[in-house]
């Protein structure tokens, strides 16, 4: 062929210079007869091809060149979508709907109503959580935890089923002595006498510590340091989703800023989202853990429930927001947000939440002398006779008051680090806020969840 043709002319070009043969198409014997050596001749053969093929491989080392830079395009991209999906959810597709060109006031208003009803529904099932995990209910004592008899529910006075609550509240002496500050369900008039005489009798079997409430100082005492430390990663690993949920908050609120959203409507909406939310989740994963046996096991499945219902919002997203409407948000967002926003409030939500899961840790660990503090029942009897005790109900006291504490700690520091609040008075209007917040989350939420327990 023609190839084979160049090659042998390049091969006698190279033959008539290196071994002295004019005659390029000699034969391997006349080759050897002039004393040239085979290897030499191999040598001159390879250089030969290698030149005739220096083209093609210019060829393929172009080629490998193009698809290595389009490939290291294509793994950009994908970390650039990366990081704008990582950002935002169900809340910030409505506050971009709600601030888009013509959209009328009325509509505008629904949008953050429906923001806010999104948040509001996930606490509720999270104080709902809450009041099912300290007040469990039941059919039969047994049905109970230790230290504790099934009683009639707070509404109504249900029997069948009924809740559980202290061994303590049998006690006639306490209706004497409390008077004053009555517990809000006397058993002693919901019972007729012999049912009262046999929640009496069985408590007095199964009551071993009548001031305290056992089963929660029977999983203290079960706790390990093991147990400690995985209670420690659990409480880390669960807030981490209501630190996700704060950066969205963040970056929400630049956005908003940018394109004229910013309301009362909204701002209710954030803060709810940035101190309400966040409450609820750490008291739900406390009441959780404190309602069932103190082991790794239990520590890690309560952890991965709470965290799934806090992520409740970033699945609606995916169910409800179509693909191309989140992307055409992320790159709004995108091109709002600046690197000096995020590094600002990177570092605000990473302290909120590591106060979080310390708050969640010292709960679990110190509940019994947290009771003493923000207990309701414990400082009724200390008042009254100067005895402590520590009633389980008094958990449910603990997991609102200390959570509702440490909520407003961290508020207070939020305000005054926040780079947005130019002077005290933006400090005061910011932190004051969290007290609205606090009223709605303490009386308002709590009642359609109490309602559901305590009254069917």
């Amino acid at each position: 062929g023609p190839s084979g043709t160049v090659a042998s002319k390049r091969l006698g070009a190279e033959v008539s210079v290196g071994g002295g043969l004019g005659d390029t198409s000699a034969s391997s014997p006349d080759l050897e007869a002039g004393g040239l050596d085979a290897d030499v001749v191999m040598a001159m053969v390879k250089r030969s091809l290698y030149e005739l093929n220096v083209p093609v491989y210019e060829a393929q080392e172009e080629r490998g060149r193009t698809n290595t830079g389009a490939i290291m395009e294509h793994m950009k991209s994908i970390a650039s979508s990366s990081k704008a999906r990582r950002a935002h959810g169900i809340h910030m597709a409505l506050l971009f709907s709600a601030t888009e060109d013509g959209v009328s006031l009325g509509k505008r208003r629904r949008l953050f109503l429906l923001s806010i009803m999104i948040t509001v529904f996930q606490s509720i099932v999270l104080q709902t959580i809450v009041t099912e995990s300290s007040y469990p209910r039941c059919m039969e004592d047994e049905d109970c935890r230790a230290g504790e008899f099934c009683g009639s529910t707070l509404l109504f006075g249900r029997t069948s089923p009924g809740m559980c609550d202290d061994c303590m509240w049998t006690d006639e002496g306490i209706w004497n002595y409390s008077e004053e500050h009555p517990h809000p369900l006397d058993y002693a008039a919901t019972f007729d006498n012999q049912i009262y005489v046999d929640k009496q009798a069985y408590c007095n079997v199964t009551d071993k510590f009548p001031d305290r409430c056992d089963h929660l100082v029977h999983n203290q005492d079960l706790l390990s340091g093991a147990g400690y430390f995985v209670l420690l990663f659990v409480a880390v690993v669960t807030l981490i989703p209501v630190v996700q949920d704060l950066d969205q908050a963040s970056d929400e609120r630049v956005v908003m800023d940018a394109r004229g959203g910013y309301g009362p409507l909204y701002y209710f909406s954030h803060v709810l989202r940035v101190y309400g939310l966040p409450f609820y989740v750490t008291a739900a994963s406390a009441s959780l853990i404190l309602s069932n046996p103190f082991t790794s096991q239990e520590f890690l499945l309560n952890g991965l429930a709470i965290g799934f219902a806090s992520c409740i919002d970033d699945m609606l997203s995916f169910f409800f927001v179509t693909k191309e409407r989140r992307e055409r948000v992320e790159e709004v967002v995108e091109r709002l947000l600046d690197e000096q926003d995020r590094v600002r409030g990177w570092k605000r939500n990473r302290l909120h939440g590591v106060t979080l899961s310390l708050t969640l840790f010292v709960t679990v660990v110190f509940c019994e002398d947290l009771m003493k503090y923000f207990g309701g029942s414990s400082h009724t009897f200390h008042r009254v006779d100067g005895v402590w005790r520590t009633p389980c109900g008094d958990i449910n006291s603990v997991l609102m008051n200390f959570q509702g504490v440490a909520t407003g700690i961290v508020a207070l520091v939020r305000a005054v680090f926040n780079e947005r609040n130019i002077t005290w008075r933006d400090v005061a209007e910011d932190f004051g806020m969290v007290f609205v917040i606090g009223f709605f989350a303490q009386f308002l939420i709590p009642w359609p969840g109490d309602l559901l327990h305590f009254g069917n």
